[in-house]
């Protein structure tokens, strides 16, 4: 994942590395790498959220407009198991999602936009998304998942193991690469509460299974993924790359709620003592 996202801080315009002959489209998209951060927060900022970052703190804080949804993006350890994008709810039934290092921003996107309220709010069977996408469905019991068509990608949806009168479920993804001796290389994982808003669930779904292929650098894909990661040079220059997202912002800018004054409180865990 790209980091000069932290050193330039996520509000106003930041400068873009130097256009490079290496461009690549990739795919599955789910093995492309974690990407540049600013496809996530300069849409969420453009929509109305507001940035609590601490200055020299390598941390992302944003809080929406109506400050019950919290984004923080924190680059801790190598550990790819550990939730790099952790967003949740402040509401009295709160909902939490997390997302590793090595995400697609592009996935995570998927779920946040509609957070903004400024992109549409699109539901549908979530199973049926991933079906219509050539990914294989499978049942055990209660239990559901979906598998990619490269079986590197799981998704699911599971039964917290809590004592509860009330079931409880999460949809979890992952994704690893096979190894030797059945073992597995993981790569990246996701975690979503299933009292999620349903929009957010769909668009996360339906950004993990889009076969469409995703843009990068040949430096920002994993290096595990050579043979699994289909490599295709774009004719595209990195400016023409990046007109989507531009576009994108810049209607999320016209069309989202725009911040009024200042929060009346910091949001919990913004400054840079907070203890994990």
């Amino acid at each position: 994942m790209s980091h000069e996202h932290f050193s330039s801080r996520v509000n106003g315009p930041t400068p873009h590395r130097p256009h490079r002959a290496n461009h690549l489209e990739v795919s599955p998209r789910h093995l492309a790498g974690g990407g540049d951060p600013r496809h996530v927060t300069e849409y969420l900022l453009a929509s109305g959220w507001r940035d609590h970052s601490v200055p020299c703190y390598p941390h992302v804080l944003l809080e929406s407009p109506n400050q019950q949804v919290h984004l923080i993006l924190e680059p801790t350890t190598p550990e790819p198991r550990t939730s790099w994008w952790r967003i949740h709810s402040t509401e009295h039934t709160g909902w939490s999602a997390g997302f590793g290092g090595h995400t697609p921003v592009e996935i995570v996107a998927g779920f946040a936009d509609t957070l903004a309220g400024t992109a549409p709010a699109t539901t549908c069977d979530l199973w049926q998304i991933a079906a219509s996408r050539g990914w294989d469905l499978r049942r055990d019991g209660s239990q559901r998942a979906a598998l990619s068509p490269d079986k590197t990608a799981v998704l699911a949806r599971l039964r917290v193991p809590i004592v509860s009168d009330i079931p409880v479920w999460r949809w979890e993804a992952e994704v690893s690469l096979p190894l030797s001796e059945g073992r597995r290389h993981w790569l990246w994982g996701a975690s979503i509460d299933a009292s999620a808003p349903a929009a957010a669930l769909a668009g996360f779904v339906a950004a993990l299974t889009d076969p469409a292929p995703l843009y990068r650098e040949a430096d920002q894909t994993p290096s595990l993924t050579f043979g699994y990661l289909t490599h295709t040079p774009s004719a595209l220059s990195a400016e023409s790359a990046r007109r989507p997202h531009n576009q994108r912002v810049e209607a999320a800018r016209r069309t989202g709620p725009q911040p009024t004054g200042k929060p009346t409180a910091t949001p919990p865990g913004s400054g840079p003592h907070r203890k994990r």
